[in-house]
């Protein structure tokens, strides 16, 4: 599958499955953050990007809600 129109499952141009979405909290998610980041990923790719910016200090949270107009989680960033 190549896109995601009605919130099926949809695949990267490897064939994983982009089955998360990340939100990353700017401000903490409890207080009304002042800046909300969601995109969609693989689940391991979700996972090295949690495990990054934990460690780097970020509010994230990780479901299964993905939705059309989501973007792609950057490859590189926190992660590298």
């Amino acid at each position: 599958m190549a896109g995601n129109t009605e919130g099926r499952v949809r695949f990267d141009s490897v064939g994983d499955a982009l089955t998360h979405r990340v939100t990353v909290y700017l401000g903490g998610p409890e207080d009304g953050a002042e800046l909300t980041m969601e995109y969609v990923a693989t689940w391991k790719e979700a996972s090295d990007f949690t495990v990054a910016a934990v460690h780097a200090g970020l509010a994230v949270t990780v479901d299964n809600r993905i939705r059309p107009g989501l973007r792609r989680l950057p490859r590189y960033g926190l992660r590298h």
